[in-house]
């Protein structure tokens, strides 16, 4: 019988298929990532609660003490605190904000005292048609509001364009118009320019004293204009400073006395604990939305490449004299 030679697979013929395997795993790891991983990271947290606190100095608004009934100037700290409701028949994806917002004045007398729910999906940041109750509740007065535009945030991976952004005031949404990028303490940021002109928003009865006249009560226009500057972590959406220039009054008879004139921002405090907070988070948004998969990607790419060329190379032989007495015999 003649006998048969079974050569042993040299080393060359395991590292290709074993190069395959390797690289393959990399492509599926680098998409499990981009299309996984990041949808996952890239969504408003079910449990989410802050408290932002904002400050502003000089600001006139009214004294509606019946004694004072007039502008006065003074100091204002406001203080707003959000957290995530519970909301189990929210639809997908849509999560709903209660927000208490709290304005005192420097002698410690409370302006203004008010209370939101709203809905909004939780990765772009739009305002949600789920209706969640009552809306808006101001000094004992609730209102079903429908919210339009983004509300509290930008969407994640923020791009370098206009958005339209909600004004509960005006009750709608108006252009928050990008006017370009920059840093705050080194965190990438982009900025946002949201301009309300002069707006009739609501009549209300006063005192005809207030204009100086004789009437008991008068019926006075409110009118409200607004610059509202929002600072944005791109890669979140979330806002590291918010300014916003208000100017509101009230008007009768030809005459204005100021409700709320002069601009409140984000205490250097409130920027600060945002920026610590999303510092890390946007980078690992942005690690997961490309530099992640991309190099996953190339690297498994190039394996796979390798293990496809090596696999296909010739393995070369030695041939000693009993292999070659086999193979001519």
């Amino acid at each position: 019988m003649r006998p048969t030679l079974r050569a042993r697979p040299g080393r060359s013929r395991l590292l290709g298929p074993t190069l395959v395997g390797l690289g393959s795993c990399l492509l599926l790891l680098g998409l499990l990532v981009r299309f996984y991983a990041y949808p996952a990271l890239a969504r408003v947290p079910a449990n989410y609660d802050s408290t932002s606190n904002l400050a502003g100095t000089g600001v006139q608004v009214f004294d509606t003490d019946p004694s004072v009934l007039k502008p006065v100037t003074t100091d204002l700290s406001v203080s707003a605190h959000i957290v995530a409701g519970d909301y189990p028949d929210a639809p997908q994806g849509v999560v709903v904000w209660a927000d208490s917002t709290t304005v005192t004045r420097a002698d410690g007398t409370i302006v203004q005292r008010s209370t939101e729910l709203a809905p909004f999906d939780a990765v772009s940041g739009v305002a949600s048609t789920y209706p969640v109750g009552f809306s808006s509740e101001t000094e004992g007065r609730r209102d079903a509001v429908q919210r339009s535009g983004q509300i509290y945030k930008m969407p994640f991976d923020t791009r370098q364009q206009d958005y339209q952004w909600w004004d509960g005031t005006i009750g709608r949404a108006t252009p928050a118009v990008y006017t370009g990028e920059g840093t705050v303490d080194g965190l990438k940021v982009y900025t946002f320019v949201q301009t309300i002109a002069p707006t009739a928003v609501d009549t209300v009865d006063v005192p005809g004293s207030v204009f100086g006249s004789s009437a008991p009560s008068v019926k006075a226009t409110m009118m409200y204009g607004m610059k509202r500057t929002i600072t944005v972590e791109p890669a979140t959406g979330s806002p590291v400073n918010l300014v916003e220039q208000r100017d509101q009054y009230l008007t009768y008879g030809g005459r204005q006395v100021p409700a709320f004139v002069g601009t409140v921002a984000f205490t250097p405090e409130t920027t600060a604990s945002l920026v610590d907070s999303l510092r890390s988070k946007a980078m690992v948004l942005s690690a997961a939305r490309m530099a992640l998969p991309l190099g996953l990607g190339l690297v498994g790419l190039v394996l796979l490449v390798a293990g496809v060329v090596v696999g296909r190379r010739p393995v070369a032989r030695t041939e000693t004299p009993e292999t070659r007495e086999l193979v001519h015999a």
